[in-house]
């Protein structure tokens, strides 16, 4: 299990992009953005959102893998979504939306021959 060290270029935009420095976020890993893994400063969205921490974990199952994100969405009636995006190694992309303005653990469940995750995006 390692903390991986994502850009910061994005870092408190409610929109963005960020990728690895290194290698690929593997099974076990955490994302760590300017030497953190608590996120909620680096990636945010409208009315208060943000995601405070993203884990990629490999399970058993018919999903061999799980994308865990702990975040709150917008606050306020009709203040809408935050939609991130996970690009893995293969190049596929995986979605997951947060409305719910309590903060809480999400995932996102997929198959892949490589699983790395080498994208990271967000946008209300």
């Amino acid at each position: 299990m390692a903390n991986v060290p994502f850009t910061h270029t994005d870092a408190g935009k409610t929109a963005g992009t960020t990728t690895p420095l290194g290698g690929a976020l593997s099974p076990g890993d955490t994302v760590a953005i300017n030497d953190s893994t608590d996120l909620s400063t680096a990636i945010v969205g409208n009315s208060g959102a943000f995601v405070r921490k993203i884990e990629l974990v490999k399970q058993a199952g018919f999903y061999g893998y799980v994308v865990n994100v702990v975040a709150r969405g917008p606050k306020g009636l009709g203040s809408g979504w935050m939609h991130l995006y996970f690009t893995d190694k293969t190049g596929d992309r995986y979605a997951l939306g947060i409305w719910d303005s309590e903060e809480k653990q999400h995932t996102v469940a997929y198959n892949s021959s490589d699983p790395g995750i080498v994208k990271i995006e967000w946008t209300d």
